[in-house]
């Protein structure tokens, strides 16, 4: 039992040491998420690339508290596709280089509420 007890706490320790060492994994830059929305015929690519921003897009619709958050993105339907939009975000951060290595979660959101902004009253 005590071998068993011994194992278990040399493996634990040593499994620790090696998680401890990995650097933590920092979350997808604006321009990693242009550089693989970019590349048109890399179906991995756009997959990430559609989903990711649909996910953000998403996200912020079913995360805003209505009363404590007003909406600061207010997209009307449109005729664009999910490309024409993806297509416009990346030349607004074309224009936009200082958002480059922020996450691409808050750019596109940043994105949004400037092209799509609410009215106010």
């Amino acid at each position: 039992m005590k071998k068993i007890i011994a194992v278990t706490c040399l493996a634990l320790a040593s499994a620790s040491t090696a998680m401890a060492q990995q650097p933590p994994k920092a979350s997808t830059t604006t321009a990693q998420y242009v550089a693989m929305c970019q590349q048109r015929t890399d179906l991995a690519a756009q997959n990430f690339c559609h989903g990711f921003g649909q996910g953000v897009f998403e996200t912020y619709l079913v995360s805003r508290h209505p009363q404590k958050a007003p909406p600061f993105v207010c997209a009307e339907a449109s005729g664009l596709t999910r490309q024409d939009h993806i297509d416009a975000f990346i030349k607004w951060t074309t224009a936009n280089e200082k958002y480059n290595q922020m996450s691409a979660a808050d750019t596109i959101l940043r994105y949004l509420g400037e092209t799509y902004p609410c009215r106010k009253g």
